[in-house]
């Protein structure tokens, strides 16, 4: 009985075992159809039995796929909400403001619209681009590293583009001009 139990123990790790030891349970005594039957099922009880699938984590693994997607969906909706109006127009977080598309605000839209947005720790490039909608303006940018920086600005929209250009420009790390219909930043 012995035997048999090393030999189980010799098939499961056979690289643990020299040619020597091999040898040696396979010389003497022969072992029963008994023995073997009940190594057998000693070898299936503990390899083969399939484990059963408990409902509670089916039903965990389930809860946490659907909680998962909830928050992805969420924070997409956020975004698109926090970036975009109607019209697909790039907007702040706390602008509320219709975007109109003239060189400088007539009488008229001074007086429908807003005076001011403003901008609360917000990417310089989100800046410069709701400018370049409202202006008609084209961005660019001489360095890269410039679009990530962020910056408290209020925007009155009655000023002219060359007035927020230079009010921008007073920011540190930050040079705005104006060149034809483009605006550069550096």
């Amino acid at each position: 009985m012995e035997k048999l139990r090393k030999l189980t123990q010799m098939t499961e790790n056979p690289k643990h075992y020299s040619d020597e030891e091999w040898q040696e349970i396979f010389d003497g005594e022969t072992v029963s159809e008994e023995q073997i039957e009940q190594e057998w099922r000693h070898f299936e009880d503990k390899y083969m039995k399939p484990q059963p699938i408990r409902l509670w984590r089916i039903a965990a693994m389930f809860v946490g796929v659907m909680m998962l997607s909830g928050i992805a969906l969420a924070a997409v909706h956020i975004i698109r909400n926090t970036q975009t109006d109607v019209g697909g127009n790039l907007q702040s977080p706390t602008q509320e403001t219709r975007m109109v598309n003239t060189q400088q605000p007539s009488e008229e839209d001074i007086n429908v619209l807003p005076h001011t947005v403003v901008f609360e720790n917000t990417e310089l490039q989100q800046i410069v681009d709701s400018l370049s909608i409202y202006y008609k303006v084209k961005p660019a940018y001489r360095h890269d590293s410039v679009r990530h920086l962020r910056l408290y600005y209020e925007w009155n929209q009655s000023n002219s583009i060359s007035e927020i250009a230079s009010e921008i420009s007073h920011f540190d790390h930050v040079s705005i001009s104006l060149k034809g219909d483009s605006i550069i930043i550096e």
